[in-house]
């Protein structure tokens, strides 16, 4: 893990890699010696390529099949079935795209990276006309596209 570090001593700027660890460490700064603690916090890793990608297609078709049950309920009643046409469209095209979430393709990380707006939209729509669910949705999508952004690595290979 790299930190980019701000030294309190002589004020210069240096960058540090961490070695696998958790919890408190202590690096110097290159400069004056000043020393700086670190409290390094890790998730648990997901191995290899492989199983990022399998994690992050099991994810989207979770989430989208439930997008779709979401929409049809939408649908069935008249106040938020705008909001219920918008979600099953959106969760059957993301789900004809699940095929490409492969280990080395290296569109999946633009193709999440560009979401926000999408998700921002999504989280708009629901609050307005679909309620809390969809937002609960919106927040997992989050989570899945941050999930792809920091195991980059596992697409751009």
């Amino acid at each position: 893990m790299r930190f980019n570090i701000v030294c309190s001593g002589c004020r210069r700027r240096f960058s540090v890699e961490v070695p696998n660890g958790q919890g408190d460490q202590t690096v110097r700064c290159p400069y004056c010696s000043t020393p700086h603690s670190l409290n390094v916090q890790r998730s648990a890793p997901v191995s290899g390529p492989a199983a990022v990608s399998a994690k992050v297609r099991r994810g989207e078709v979770i989430s989208n099949i439930i997008w779709i049950v979401l929409g049809v309920l939408q649908c069935v009643t008249l106040y938020a079935a705008a909001a219920g046409v918008w979600n099953v469209i959106n969760a059957i095209l993301a789900l004809r795209n699940v095929k490409h979430i492969q280990p080395g393709n290296a569109g999946v990380v633009p193709y999440f990276d560009q979401r926000r707006t999408w998700l921002i939209v999504l989280a708009v729509v629901n609050i307005v006309l679909g309620g809390v669910v969809g937002v609960l949705l919106v927040l997992w999508e989050w989570h899945l596209r941050d999930f792809v952004l920091r195991n980059r690595s596992a697409f751009e290979g």
